[in-house]
């Protein structure tokens, strides 16, 4: 049995692996890389569990009950946020699992990208209006991810509800990475130190391997997601701009052109 089968006979088991860094830290590139190690990666969030995560957001449920949706579903790997805000509780319910914490090469250049993810994702927060008429408010996955991000930092970071993802443009500049920093103190305090890896995915997989105690896969490179990457970002808030001022003209001109189809398929009969 090779280390894939038995990584995925045994998902159920729980989870063995906290990825506790922020996103914005190679956490895309660290959930290809585990794929590849054969574990099942918790990635963002699964869309099915969407209410459970509004629900904890709301207050009306514990992470615990994330948690249990998360291993229900076989998955034996956890990264990114929100997942990240609630490594605490995933730890304590897996003290056997190991963690990683994933980290930039400067808290400086954490912060570009985070702002950077930011001001795209709150293109599909903004309610309707004529002079920028979205429909993503429409959506109920989109409201159910917008109170998801005012999760984001209202645990152990105990800022207020938005503060992480919205509430930096009031901050001066640095702030963000400040909050970087204190939120990998808080794991490096909490999490003893030989269930600890510090990675940045520049490394690679000899690290990684070491520390999750399994082969390097010679015959593949380490992967380095560019699906998210700045320039993926810019590209994503363009369309959505794109969509959100076309879709009404769209619209009208089907609808036109429904009309005037009716009305030749009805001549057309008499």
């Amino acid at each position: 049995m090779d280390q894939r089968e038995e990584h995925n006979r045994s998902a159920s088991n729980g989870i063995k692996v906290i990825c506790a860094g922020l996103g914005r830290t190679g956490t895309l590139s660290l959930t290809e890389a585990l794929k590849k190690l054969g574990y099942k990666p918790y990635h963002y969030v699964d869309f099915n569990h969407l209410p459970a995560w509004e629900d904890l957001a709301d207050g009306k449920c514990s992470p615990n009950d994330v948690i249990d949706l998360i291993v229900r579903d076989g998955y034996d790997a956890v990264l990114e946020n929100p997942t990240c805000d609630i490594y605490r509780d995933v730890f304590e319910r897996f003290p056997d699992a190991k963690v990683i914490l994933t980290v930039r090469d400067r808290p400086e250049k954490f912060e570009k990208s985070w702002k950077t993810l930011f001001e795209t994702m709150v293109l599909t927060e903004e309610t309707f209006r004529w002079s920028f008429p979205s429909f993503f408010g429409w959506i109920p996955a989109f409201c159910q991810l917008k109170k998801i991000r005012h999760f984001m930092g209202t645990t152990h970071l105990q800022l207020d509800p938005g503060a992480l993802t919205h509430g930096w443009r009031q901050k001066e500049d640095g702030w963000i990475a400040q909050q970087y920093l204190k939120h990998n103190q808080d794991i490096i305090d909490h999490v003893p130190s030989e269930k600890l890896l510090v990675f940045n995915v520049k490394d690679g997989w000899k690290p990684l391997c070491n520390f999750l105690e399994c082969d390097i896969p010679n015959d593949q490179d380490f992967p380095h997601s560019k699906i998210n990457d700045t320039r993926s970002l810019k590209r994503m808030r363009k369309m959505l701009q794109i969509a959100v001022y076309s879709w009404i003209p769209t619209a009208g001109m089907a609808a036109a052109g429904a009309f005037f189809l009716g009305r030749h398929m009805i001549r057309s009969r008499r």
